[in-house]
Order: structure tokens, then C-alpha cells, then sequence
């Protein structure tokens, strides 16, 4: 009896280990055959510097950007969402603004409150105040994909740029490119 109890605790031991999560540095994923961790910093990294560097010695005035859609043109799921939180998150700690227009309905009603009187002068959110955006950034994440000797070799592109809505003259593109091979046999056991 007392070895059965040994034994179950045992292999309850055993298999609580093997189901655990492992957290790992998202900067050392060595990739895979979805788009992931790997393609997401690479693609940070490279658009932040270029696009920072642009308008710092570039540029060399204020600017103010609104994100617009980053287009999946492939056929993965890409949460670009994800792409473009990690892209402006970065700049804005560089110290480049952002428009956000999800709470302009909300800002514009906070400031007609304040208009009718029925809120402290000192505490209304004044109007004149909002900003507008003189860039738009946008992109597109596209893909090609063959088969060749048993892989999958599929090479994707992630483009954005920044348009300058005042002329309509696009002032800054860069563009990150993998190019990722996969075996697609099957393995068998």
C-alpha cells in the first residue's frame, strides 16, 4: 500500500513538471514556421530606429502621427495590432507624439460640458487644444510561398510608411524581409 502511494505521488510529480509553462526572452526565439516572437522584434527594432532616426535628422521638426491599418496580406494570422503597439510604444518613449483619435468623441464632449457651465472653470477641458495629425502611417505585411524539395519556403515583407498628409508626399518607407524554410514532410512515429 505504501508503495502504491509512493508510486502515484511520484508520477504525479513527473507529470505536473511536464505540463508547467516555460516563460522565455521573446528576443532570443529562434523562430518558427508561423509568424511569431522572432518576426516581431526584428521588425520593431528595425522600423523604430529607421523611422526615429528619420524624423531626428531628417524630418528635424515636430511631428505628430497617426497610425492607420497595417494590411495582412498573407496567409497567416498576424496580429498587427500587436506589430503596431510594440512600434509606437517604443517611439513615444523616444519621445515622438502620437494622435489617438479612439477618445476625440469623448475629449469633444468632455469640452462641451465644460461649455455650458455646469462644470468648474478650473477643471473644464478647454477647446482649441486638439491636435491634428501631419503624418499617417500605414504598411502591409505580404508573402510569397513555394514548395521546393520537400519545404516551404515562404518570404514575407512587412513595408510601412509615413505620408505627410499635407502635401500627400510619402516621406519615410523601410521595409523588413525573412525568408523562412520549413520542412512540410510529416514526421512519423
Amino acid at each position: 500500500m505504501r508503495s502504491t502511494s509512493l508510486l502515484i505521488i511520484t508520477i504525479s510529480l513527473i507529470l505536473s513538471g511536464c505540463g508547467g509553462t516555460q516563460y522565455r526572452d521573446a528576443t532570443k526565439d529562434r523562430g518558427s514556421m508561423e509568424w511569431g516572437p522572432r518576426e516581431i522584434k526584428t521588425t520593431v527594432n528595425k522600423m523604430v530606429t529607421s523611422l526615429h532616426n528619420y524624423l531626428k535628422s531628417e524630418w528635424n521638426q515636430p511631428a505628430l502621427i497617426r497610425v492607420q491599418r497595417i494590411k495582412n496580406d498573407t496567409s497567416e494570422h498576424i496580429d498587427t495590432k500587436m506589430l503596431v503597439d510594440e512600434i509606437v510604444t517604443a517611439l513615444i518613449q523616444m519621445r515622438i507624439q502620437f494622435i489617438e483619435e479612439s477618445y476625440t468623441k469623448e475629449a469633444v464632449e468632455e469640452m462641451e460640458k465644460g461649455m455650458t457651465g455646469l462644470v468648474d472653470p478650473d477643471s473644464a477641458v478647454p477647446a482649441g487644444n486638439l491636435k491634428s495629425p501631419n503624418f499617417f502611417l500605414f504598411g502591409n505585411i505580404n508573402e510569397n510561398v513555394r514548395y521546393v524539395g520537400g519545404k516551404k519556403v515562404q518570404y514575407l515583407t512587412v513595408t510601412l510608411t509615413m505620408k505627410e498628409l499635407k502635401t500627400g508626399l510619402s516621406r519615410w518607407q523601410d521595409r523588413q524581409e525573412f525568408l523562412k524554410a520549413t520542412a512540410t514532410d510529416p514526421i512519423d512515429f
